[in-house]
């Protein structure tokens, strides 16, 4: 997708595309890492299919990617991407429970900074029945719903980006001892 294209979209609806620019490699790589050895992955807010592309190279032969996509535009270009274990839901994420049944890690890239508290509350709901939530933010404003939800919380800074960006990866079970 270029440049132009993105920033189109941005300026039409802002608060669903919430970002500047399209995910840097660096950000990207940092996204994809987190689901580790998961094979049943969803990703929320997947836009273009940079970090959907990312966590393609990672994913098992067996282990399926959910991704949804509330922008139409952004949902064909996740389409055009051809993989067998790829699904792509044209749709609000607040309703992934009625498309994935088993969810080991969820990847989302929404702008929950331009959020209202109650869509937040269901985000953070459906997350925490995964294994494993990793969350981009620019501003790291949920270190304290984060925090309260998950038994184990890293965050990572990945300052090769537009803006630089923070990564949250929570676990909802702590390592054992």
């Amino acid at each position: 997708m270029s440049h132009f294209c993105f920033f189109k979209q941005l300026f039409k609806n802002p608060r669903q595309v919430g970002a500047l620019s399209q995910s840097s490699k660096w950000l990207s790589r940092r996204l994809a890492s987190g689901i580790g050895s998961c094979t049943n992955i969803v990703e929320l807010g997947a836009g273009t299919g940079v970090v959907t592309r990312e966590i393609l190279k990672r994913l098992p032969k067996h282990g399926r990617l959910t991704c949804f996509e509330i922008n139409p535009l952004f949902t064909q270009y996740l389409e055009a991407i051809d993989d067998p274990r790829l699904t792509v839901v044209t749709g609000d994420a607040t309703r992934c429970e009625e498309y994935v049944d088993k969810i080991d890690c969820i990847v989302s890239e929404l702008p929950l900074a331009l959020f209202d508290q109650k869509d937040i509350n269901k985000i953070m709901d459906i997350t925490c029945r995964a294994g494993k939530y990793v969350q981009l933010q620019y501003v790291p404003l949920l270190n304290k719903p984060i925090k309260k939800r998950f038994a184990r919380v890293k965050l990572h800074f990945v300052p090769r980006n537009l803006p630089p960006a923070f990564v949250y990866e929570c676990f909802v079970h702590a390592i054992p001892a």
